[in-house]
């Protein structure tokens, strides 16, 4: 009984306190004083103005506290505010007080807004308001049991971006505060945004514990969702979830159970992507981390892309990351166009820097399309790729193979902003004819669909290149066209592409020149020179028509303008020349043909198509050709044979892709050479020949009229010189006789 007195005693004298002290709070408070006060402090300390508009009461009931009305903030040294609130209520337990302790029981906001603002050199006008020097005489201890915020919004504004964004209805709950406190903390709001544009509803709930002493945070039970719009995005959709993400005073980071889900749409797409952290250590020792994945996707009906990318075998320190296996997975489509790769490496990555390097990359790359002649190419991939953001450059070495061809790349970025490459590409063999869609029965016989002189050529994508190296090709096959030891040295800058210089073997000879591309006024010039050539295999391997034999040299000096092919084609100027020895125009066997024609001397025309089988003979043949608007006009063709001496002049019609040319065949005063026996009767007469017609169908057509007229005037001119002869020989004979009798014998 005497310990329940003691204690009822004990505790009446405590009520008693408790009551003088409510009783003193309520009889020594003055509103009007408080709101003096704390103006005057906040002006001298902070240089801010506070201006309380509603009243400053006290309460009692449910426990002591203080309710403040409608108060607002300015700027440092500003009549522009800084932050308001529409009332706030602090309540306290009283008993604490007793012991020089001040604990809050709960603090509660509504209608709270803060303006925070980044200036242009990089500071906040909030910084001020944390310069305050710590008391540390002060021996009150601060505990508050809970907070709640409501009706609330937070503006941010960037001057030196232009980025403003808002958090508006802010609810926020969040339970007990102190030096170490475990707790509850549940808050909802809305991100808008103009740059980037932003609309979104947030949500945030998660357990605390955290121990500021000892300077140790921790979250548990993260759940983190965030839907609405960003930027392109639509129905978007996030979702952040943890089973404990926890930072210590050492630097130590743990993270478990860390997974992400995202998905949203973007202009018909519908896009996904997922990352999962089973376990990841973060200290000032390093990096350990069993598995980190990230998997990704997007999905419309054009296209589809799908991406898979895992780390194995984290570790790693402050200053370097090792992942022991990346691994890759690409699987996407777009039309009807599919491409599929697999690729496995170590990663390394230096955080000064930062840089990284893929030191041993293996894999595979898959590419399928209906219109490929094989339908899908596999390729091996094999080499490394290292990447130095601080000195901004990067390199990719790469050793692949294309079916029968083996590709060595290398690739450099000397400068990744803007973007600056070096290449050196090294192929075996090349036959790029290989992956030509090869033309579909009957293509030749039925019209082509619109009219390929319309197809556009743009040059404007060079803009955006600066790059230079060269390409080196053991075997090349392009077009119909073998060649081998090709070498090209490229350089593009400035919108502009140039090839120069270039060279390679081929049909027994060489070639050299260079290829000038310019995106300003979409020109293109060529300079190329073919030496000792064989013309007959190369005209039929680039064009499939037998036209010309020989061997010798082609020159050709071109340059042209346009956005199309058919706009090309009718501003190419320039020149060109062609010098063989040895060979023959196919087509036409001039003696065969004259030989025919014996029988229609008496004028008018033959037609005749080129033949394939027949031709006629050279041991020389020199032309030049001067180019204007896609005309190539040439009046200086000169060839010989022991049968005939060729000469002509006409055009060549590059837009409407045909030919009008005139030769002149003069047959040799002799019967021998190509069918001599035949053409005896028109030794000496020049015959004319004209070639006309679109390329795919030329004819040959013999003008039989100025042949007669040719053939007459030769058969006067032998007549002629065979009675002259006679009269000189008569003449020779009467003076020999002559002179016999003068000197008597």
């Amino acid at each position: 009984m005497k310990i329940l007195k003691l204690a009822a005693f004990a505790l009446g004298g405590i009520a008693a306190l408790l009551a003088a002290v409510v009783l003193y709070v309520a009889i020594t408070f003055d509103a009007v004083r408080v709101k003096e006060e704390l103006r005057r402090v906040v002006l001298e300390q902070k240089q801010r103005t506070l201006d309380i508009e509603g009243d400053v009461d006290l309460s009692f009931y449910p426990n002591l506290g203080l309710k403040l009305g409608r108060t607002a903030l300015s700027e440092h040294n500003s009549t522009e505010r800084f932050a308001a609130i529409d009332s706030a209520r602090v309540s306290v337990a009283v008993l604490p007080l007793l012991s020089g302790s001040l604990v809050v029981d709960e603090i509660r906001i509504e209608g709270a807004s803060v303006a925070l603002i980044r200036y242009k050199d990089g500071s906040f006008n909030f910084e001020d308001l944390l310069s305050a020097e710590k008391d540390e005489s002060s021996p009150v201890r601060f505990d508050i049991a809970g907070l709640k915020l409501s009706r609330s919004a937070l503006a941010f504004r960037d001057e030196g971006s232009a980025a403003a964004h808002m958090l508006g209805d802010i609810e926020l709950s969040v339970g007990k505060l102190s030096n170490a406190a475990r707790g509850r903390l549940d808050m909802t709001a809305r991100w808008t945004s103009a740059q980037p544009a932003a609309d979104s509803h947030i949500m945030l709930a998660a357990g605390y514990d955290y121990d500021l002493p000892a300077q140790r945070f921790a979250l548990e039970a993260l759940n983190a969702t965030m839907d609405g719009t960003l930027s392109d995005l639509t129905d978007l959709r996030a979702a952040l979830t943890s089973e404990r993400l926890e930072a210590a005073a050492d630097g130590r980071i743990d993270i478990q159970k860390l997974a992400l889900d995202l998905s949203a749409r973007r202009a018909g797409e519908a896009l996904s992507a997922k990352l999962a952290a089973p376990a990841l250590q973060l200290d000032a020792g390093g990096a350990r981390g069993d598995e980190v994945s990230l998997a990704a996707k997007i999905d419309s009906s054009a296209r589809m892309a799908d991406i898979k990318l895992q780390l194995k075998g984290i570790e790693g320190s402050a200053q370097a990351i090792r992942v022991a296996g990346l691994t890759l997975a690409l699987d996407a489509r777009q039309d009807t166009a599919t491409v599929k790769a697999a690729l496995a490496t170590p990663l390394n990555v230096q955080l000064d820097g930062p840089s990284g390097e893929l030191s041993a990359l293996e894999g595979s790359l898959d590419i399928a399309h209906p219109s490929l002649p094989m339908k899908s190419i596999k390729l091996p991939v094999k080499g490394s790729a290292r990447a130095d953001l601080k000195a901004q450059t990067a390199a990719l070495d790469l050793d692949t193979r294309l079916d029968d061809s083996h590709i060595l790349l290398k690739l450099a970025a000397t400068r990744l902003q803007p973007l600056a490459l070096t290449f050196d590409v090294d192929i075996d063999q090349l036959d790029l004819d290989r992956y030509r869609s090869p033309a579909p029965a009957g293509e030749a016989a039925r019209p082509a669909a619109g009219n390929a002189d319309d197809t556009p050529v743009d040059l404007s994508a060079l803009r955006g290149i600066n790059a230079s190296g060269s390409v080196r090709i053991g075997a090349l096959q392009l077009a119909g066209v073998k060649m081998t030891k090709m070498t090209l040295n490229v350089k593009a800058s400035n919108g502009k592409l140039e090839v120069s210089p270039y060279s390679a073997a081929l049909y027994q000879g060489a070639a050299s020149g260079a290829l000038s591309l310019n995106a300003d006024g979409n020109r293109i010039a060529l300079k190329q020179t073919l030496s000792d050539i064989d013309v007959h295999p190369l005209i039929r391997d680039a064009a499939g028509k037998d036209l010309l034999e020989g061997r010798g040299t082609v020159t050709l000096d071109v340059a042209t303008a346009g956005t199309t092919v058919g706009a090309l084609k009718r501003a190419l100027d320039g020149s060109a020349s062609l010098k063989l020895r040895d060979g023959a125009i196919r087509g036409i066997n001039l003696a065969k043909s004259l030989r025919e024609a014996k029988a229609k001397l008496g004028g008018g025309t033959t037609v005749q198509q080129a033949s394939t089988t027949e031709k006629t003979d050279f041991s020389a043949l020199s032309a030049s050709f001067r180019i204007d608007d896609g005309i190539a006009r040439n009046s200086d063709l000169t060839a010989s044979s022991p049968f005939l001496r060729l000469a002509g002049s006409g055009t060549i019609n590059l837009p409407d892709a045909s030919v009008d040319y005139l030769a002149r065949v003069t047959l040799a005063a002799t019967s021998k050479g190509q069918d001599g026996r035949a053409a005896d009767e028109l030794r000496g007469v020049t015959v004319p020949v004209r070639l006309y017609g679109p390329f795919a169908s030329l004819d040959y057509k013999i003008e039989f009229a100025d042949l007669v007229k040719g053939a007459a005037r030769t058969a006067v001119e032998q007549q002629s010189q065979k009675l002259q002869e006679k009269a000189r020989d008569k003449v020779q004979e009467q003076v020999g006789d002559k002179l016999k009798g003068l000197f008597g014998r």
